[in-house]
């Protein structure tokens, strides 16, 4: 193809259009035209070695093709170019080295634009977004405030400085899926999504939010019509195991040991019979499934009834609101089903009242082990937990189940594969990050056996997502 584009360009210069190559350059570069760019750019290389323009050029295409050792060799041949600087920074930014390109201390339009971009991938959301605000409008800055107001949870603030180019016609469609402007998300995305190849991550980009807003709008037909075609280009199985692998890792380990566990079990050659029996494990995972259900069906209510879209439990930002919602209708359903369904056990489940001042030192102790995730969890790509005090009223709320009945009930039947059992289904059946949540579970049920009681279990989650909701919203994004 750059050959291609190269002949056409020898071509037309021959016929006797002109030789300014760095303006043909610049023109192509603004179009998004890439290869035809670099194609020019080269050709003027050739004819003027030292043309500083078109060094800083192939500098920018490469960058933006992601070909950072090739752009280092033209950067070299700028030397001490007055640009030079900003282009070593889109360089570093390129590598993920951020921290060093706000330690350049670069002034300027495109000083503060390029410390803005390092602010943005360091999380630093709303410093990046005041540097951002001031700048002149151009198609970088304008990507850059819609998905700074994205990731802040303002997503209509963004529509309106986005323009009109594909890349930002997309961006302005995911905005007005966030802002639950279904229909004209949908109506902007099956628009835009004709400009792209399918080999274009814009393509693919456009289809994944087109996917949600035809579901989110209970449009099936439309919605699987478009699943289809993102199934074309994009590994589905593959994008739903990297997200889904620590998931996966538990339930397989909870399921091998489940069978080891019933390998164990020997035959019974009398019958013993017990008034009021504990419940089986089968009627344990019905009652989480149960569950789990009833806190989808609300979730769908309340997507549907908020943003008009009944999958807002997987659409950015509505996310953060529908699914603190979802956590607390399940542990509550866990909490007042247990009661009614196991009155008479429920008093013992939960220990001695006076085990509730164990709360105030487990609250503390949760909150450390969520910090601790949260500077591990980016290098792994792995998902956390919402600040929210509803999501933390739901996990106090289910404590009952997790720490109490189940283990109960494993400890009958699997004897001293209890207590990995009881981690690995908190892990399996509450929707979160499942290492983590396995981690915690088996700390939890080795401090019920200290205490006693899971009243100072539960308090602590109510503790720790009291105090969770006193840090200011950049301090919670470290969790």
């Amino acid at each position: 193809m750059r050959g291609v584009w190269a002949l056409a360009v020898a071509l037309g210069l021959a016929w006797g259009q002109g030789g300014d190559y760095a303006a043909r350059c610049a023109r192509l570069y603004a179009q998004g035209a890439l290869e035809a760019a670099q194609a020019t750019c080269e050709l003027g290389l050739v004819v003027a070695p030292q043309d500083r323009e078109v060094l800083r050029l192939l500098v920018r295409i490469h960058l933006d093709k992601g070909e950072v050792a090739q752009a280092q060799v033209y950067l070299d041949r700028l030397g001490e170019d007055p640009e030079a600087p900003y282009l070593r920074a889109r360089a570093l930014l390129a590598e993920g080295r951020y921290r060093e390109v706000l330690a350049m201390g670069l002034e300027g339009t495109e000083g503060r634009l390029l410390r803005a971009l390092a602010l943005e991938r360091l999380g630093r959301l709303e410093e990046a977004l005041a540097l951002a605000r001031g700048l002149p409008l151009d198609r970088e800055v304008r990507l850059l405030l819609g998905r700074l107001y994205l990731e802040l949870g303002r997503p209509l603030e963004g529509v309106a400085y986005l323009g009109d180019t594909p890349e930002e016609a997309v961006l302005k469609g995911r905005l007005l899926l966030a802002g639950g402007r279904l229909a004209e998300a949908a109506s902007l995305l099956e628009e835009v999504r004709s400009r792209f190849s399918p080999e274009s991550p814009l393509y693919r980009e456009a289809l994944a939010a087109l996917v949600l807003a035809r579901f989110g709008r209970l449009d099936g037909q439309g919605g699987f019509s478009v699943l289809g075609e993102l199934a074309q280009v994009e590994n589905l199985p593959g994008l739903g195991l990297a997200r889904l692998w620590p998931w996966l890792l538990c339930a397989v380990a909870f399921l091998g040991l489940l069978v080891y566990g019933e390998s164990r079990i020997e035959p019974l050659r009398t019958v013993e019979v017990v008034e009021d029996p504990l419940p089986g494990p089968g009627r344990l995972y019905l009652f989480a499934l149960g569950g789990l259900g009833v806190a989808l069906l609300v979730s769908v209510a309340t997507g549907l009834g908020l943003y008009g879209n009944a999958l807002a439990l997987f659409t950015p930002y509505q996310q953060g609101v529908v699914l603190p919602l979802f956590h607390l209708a399940y542990g509550l359903y866990l909490f007042l089903g247990l009661y009614l369904w196991q009155r008479r056990w429920f008093p013992g489940l939960l220990g001695p009242k006076e085990g509730w001042v164990e709360g105030f030192w487990v609250g503390p102790l949760l909150l450390g082990l969520l910090w601790a995730y949260g500077q591990v969890r980016g290098f792994l790509g792995l998902g956390g937990l919402p600040p929210s005090l509803l999501t933390f009223l739901g996990l106090a709320l289910a404590e009952p189940f997790f720490r109490g009945l189940v283990p109960w009930v494993f400890r009958e039947r699997y004897r001293d594969l209890a207590l990995p059992l009881a981690a690995l289904l908190f892990a399996v059946a509450w929707p979160g990050p499942a290492l983590f949540l396995f981690l915690v579970g088996w700390l939890l049920l080795r401090l019920k056996e200290r205490t006693g009681g899971l009243l100072g279990l539960a308090l602590g989650w109510v503790v720790a997502g009291v105090v969770l909701g006193l840090f200011p919203s950049a301090w919670l994004r470290r969790f």
